[in-house]
């Protein structure tokens, strides 16, 4: 019988396939007196397919459509649920008040999962985090860090039931994201790379991966994989995101591609967004923004970042495509830096594991 709702508030696309899923589904495992509900939050990166992916991940007993969340929250439309007396609010994505405001709807403790950033701590319960480099980083007084409990990193769970790298020769695979925005801006220039690729070296394969949220485009003489399929892979040339995790927790060595000739088309968030609307001066502005950031950012790439270091090669800014190509073919003509790159990125995000710990530490907060 169910005694206990968890109520999950995420997002986009990344958290509810690298987050949402092995917590969920390891919740459904380990939990059976829980009921589990999803919150999804207004996003500006949804597909509309969503709803559609969550179905598939096992234990998600309920789902609270973003703008069902929206009403609940603005205009106290409570959504048509029967919410237990006990319950844990999780936050896995999004705005951290998004479950704040869950949590004091529901009078339930809220707990939240974090990697980058934290806010509205007096608000919640506990803050999971996935090792002692962000505990660090956190940990600005000991209320707060007494708060902080490291699990481990949820991404490597959420690949824990594939393939590990288990390269074929001559394979190299594209992942162009999971926004439609990415997948217009990056198949070009993966269409024009396949190409100069080809005249040095015929016999390779080339795959592209094909998201669950928004449908790659086909280019000519590529075969489209689902992300399941990847650890074929000798190569995985990918844009900086989510996705440079699950991949490192797989060991599979990859070039990251972050192309800036066109920041016109990267959405921003909050007022960001609306400066860069204004007509001539928001271009510019985007411009600027790209290049300061470009700048001052160390790495984009998430394997690099946890190891503070260059583990995976990033080419950034205006991108020279046959300078990509030479790079691309070094790395597949050097088996043991590959071999080495594999090794590096799986230590680099630790032992799965996460979504048990945070079922342990929230069991019996209710």
């Amino acid at each position: 019988m169910t005694t206990q709702d968890i109520v999950i508030v995420a997002n986009s696309p990344g958290e509810l396939s690298a987050l949402v899923k092995p917590v969920a589904e390891t919740l459904a495992d380990k939990f059976a007196a829980a009921r589990i509900i999803l919150v999804l939050t207004p996003c500006q990166y949804t597909s509309g397919r969503e709803l559609e992916y969550v179905k598939t991940i096992k234990g998600i007993s309920e789902i609270v459509p973003a703008k069902s969340y929206q009403n609940w929250i603005l205009r106290d439309r409570k959504p048509n649920l029967a919410f237990k007396e006990k319950g844990v609010v999780l936050y896995l994505g999004g705005d951290l008040a998004h479950a704040v405001l869950v949590a004091r709807k529901l009078h339930y403790p809220a707990f939240a999962y974090v990697q980058d950033h934290l806010s509205w701590s007096n608000f919640y319960k506990g803050f999971f985090v996935p090792d002692a480099a962000t505990q660090r980083k956190f940990a600005k007084n000991n209320k707060l860090k007494a708060k902080i409990k490291i699990v481990g990193n949820l991404m490597v769970d959420s690949v824990s039931g594939q393939k590990t790298w288990s390269p074929q020769k001559n394979v190299i695979t594209f992942m162009p994201g999971s926004r439609d925005w990415q997948i217009k801006h990056m198949t070009p220039i993966y269409e024009n790379l396949i190409a100069l690729i080809k005249v040095q070296r015929p016999e390779i394969n080339f795959q592209l991966v094909s998201s669950p949220f928004e449908k790659a485009m086909v280019i000519k003489g590529t075969k489209v994989i689902k992300f399941e399929e990847i650890s074929n892979s000798e190569l995985v040339i990918t844009i900086p995101g989510t996705n440079t995790a699950r991949l490192a927790a797989l060991g599979l060595p990859m070039l990251v591609l972050f192309p800036l000739d066109n920041p016109d088309v990267i959405p921003l968030e909050g007022p960001l967004h609306y400066i860069c609307r204004i007509p001539h001066l928001g271009s510019k502005f985007k411009h600027f923004l790209a290049d300061t950031i470009n700048q001052r950012t160390k790495f984009f790439a998430l394997p690099n970042i946890k190891a503070n270091k260059e583990i995976i090669p990033e080419l950034r800014g205006k991108l020279d495509l046959l300078s990509v190509a030479k790079k691309a073919l070094e790395l597949l003509d050097d088996p043991a830096k590959r071999q080495e790159m594999s090794a590096n990125l799986r230590h680099s995000l630790g032992e799965p594991g996460a979504a048990r710990r945070i079922y342990e530490a929230i069991r019996t907060a209710a």
